[in-house]
Parts: C-alpha cells; structure tokens; sequence
C-alpha cells in the first residue's frame, strides 16, 4: 500500500470512491456532500493542479484526498483562531475511503501517508482540514490523527447555501519547533 499523485487514469476509481462517501454520508443523515459537491470537474481539477493523492493498493484505489497548498480561500476566516498565521500550511479536502474496504483503518493510513509526504517538504508547517458538524465518524478520525479543533470556517454546501464547518490543524514537526504568535 502507498501513496502516490492522483493521474486522470484514476479519476473513474476516484469517482466511484467520493461516491461511496456521498453514499454512506446519506445513509447517516448527514448533510454533507449532498448536493453537486464535490462534482467531476471539482476532482478533474484537482487531478490536472497535482493537488489529488490515491492511497493505492495493486491496481485498486483505495482512498484519495486533496492536498492544496495555501492559501486556502475557504480558510482565510475562522471563527476561532488557527495554529499558523501565515500561508505555511497545507489544507486536505475531499477525504474519502473505499466502501469495499470500510473499517479497515484506511483513513489512518491514508492521513499517515499524506503526512509523511508534508513532512518531507519543510517549508510546512500546519495541515489544515474541516468537517460538516455532524459527521462524527471524520471528527473522530481527525482527531486521532492528530489535529487539535481551532474553530469553525464558512464552507459552501451549494451555490445558495453555506454551513459552518468544525476546523481543525495539526503543526508538522516544523511548525512544532517553530513559535507561531
């Protein structure tokens, strides 16, 4: 199992993968990633910007998320306040597992992976990421990756609509060594 950048040929696994999430979101009654979001020209782009990793075992995805550098537009206003004050921080979206390999601690793995990749870059020094208020199961596994709870950011759920995400951030070793204030 390893990590590597996400290339057009996998954008069907990767659509079968957010799908899955938009899916298993439903069931929960979760209003996330309900309505068109995020869509195939969202995750097209991600691809074509080299923001998108697979989490690959063989030939299967199975898990894939958004790394995109700062600065983050959905995260230049919390109401809380964030570990880093500058643009030296990463931002994850789009997290999202296989629902054939669910319960299998593939998210850990694919943040572990993800992190061990930031951490190799050491101009880093904070990961940023958000999740919808009632997905206890992604808060849980954030938080067990590490990440401390800094506030909530205003996330759009649709064209109409926006939400109040919880926030977290996680200092890399970098950004531990460093004072932030």
């Amino acid at each position: 199992m390893y990590l590597r950048r996400a290339e057009m040929k996998d954008l069907p696994q990767i659509e079968s993968i957010i799908q899955d999430g938009k899916t298993h979101l439903a069931a929960q009654n979760i209003d996330q990633w309900q309505g068109g979001y995020p869509n195939t020209n969202v995750l097209v782009n991600d691809i074509q910007n080299g923001h998108t990793v697979v989490l690959v075992e063989g030939y299967e995805v199975l898990g894939t998320a958004a790394v995109i550098p700062a600065p983050d537009e959905s995260y230049q206003e919390i109401d809380g306040e964030w570990l880093t004050h500058d643009n030296t921080y990463v931002a994850i979206h789009r997290v999202a597992v296989s629902a054939n390999h669910r319960g299998q601690g593939l998210s850990g793995k694919l943040f572990a992976a993800i992190f061990k990749e930031i951490e190799a870059n050491s101009s880093i020094k904070g990961i940023r990421i958000d999740t919808h208020p009632d997905n206890k199961g992604m808060q849980h596994v954030i938080k067990k990756a590490g990440f401390s709870e800094t506030g909530t950011v205003e996330v759009l759920a649709d064209q109409q609509t926006s939400i109040r995400d919880f926030a977290y951030e996680k200092l890399t070793k970098t950004g531990s060594l460093v004072k932030t204030h």
